[in-house]
């Protein structure tokens, strides 16, 4: 059983062994590796030092992604969504731990990991799981009203730190299901879904079906 004194210590910048691009499946996996400490809360930080990592997951109707740019939404406080969906019901608060976290980053300048998640509704999200997508810098934290117009909620502008050297440029994907790419990025396609597992004998089934198939195709039999 791991002890405290085995957890990643909160830092800000890069976390060494995931370079950007590195992919988790779920926000335990995450919260593991020390890229985002928490486990359900989409910021991470403290009020006094600011916020270390945020996760774009598409949470927030008001979220806007473009790519080095997102405009993010902060976090409600306990009670303040619909526990069926997900709406707002009340105000977002700056007391919030994570709003005046990502509120002091907006006054320090100091960078803030993002991690996009699958949910996302963006082109610029994962296909599957988590990914972390390299460092931003919070520009600007103030208050507005919902797109509905009917609650306060926290905002924050942010942009990408520049892509500092070696960071590669992030990947887009069309909605025919594949990522087109940037400059300097590699193209990547969707992943291959798992073929199902199958036992001897269905393995056989499947040889004597292809043969039969292959003999039918050169008589010119329809399959």
């Amino acid at each position: 059983m791991s002890s405290k004194m085995d957890r990643p210590v909160q830092r800000f910048g890069e976390i060494p062994g995931a370079p950007v691009g590195t992919t988790w499946k779920n926000r335990k996996e995450c919260f593991d590796a020390g890229v985002h400490r928490q486990i359900e809360a989409g910021i991470s930080g403290t009020e006094a030092d600011g916020a270390y990592s945020i996760v774009v997951s598409g949470q927030y109707k008001d979220d806007k992604d473009n790519g080095d740019k997102i405009l993010y939404t902060g976090s409600a406080s306990s009670g303040g969504r619909d526990n069926n969906t997900g709406e707002l019901n009340r105000d977002q608060e700056w007391s919030n731990f994570g709003n005046q976290a990502l509120r002091k980053s907006s006054e320090t300048g100091e960078p803030v990991r993002v991690i996009r998640g699958h949910e996302l509704d963006s082109e610029y999200a994962p296909w599957e799981g988590f990914r972390y997508d390299g460092l931003y810098i919070c520009k600007r934290a103030w208050k507005a009203k919902d797109a509905d117009g009917y609650y306060d909620i926290c905002r924050y502008d942010l942009e990408c730190q520049k892509r500092v050297p070696g960071q590669p440029s992030l990947r887009r994907r069309l909605t025919v299901g594949r990522y087109r790419p940037l400059p300097d990025s590699e193209a990547v396609q969707p992943p291959t879904p798992t073929p199902a597992p199958v036992n001897g004998r269905q393995r056989i089934r499947q040889q004597e079906q292809a043969s039969l198939d292959k003999d039918a195709s050169f008589l010119g039999v329809p399959l």
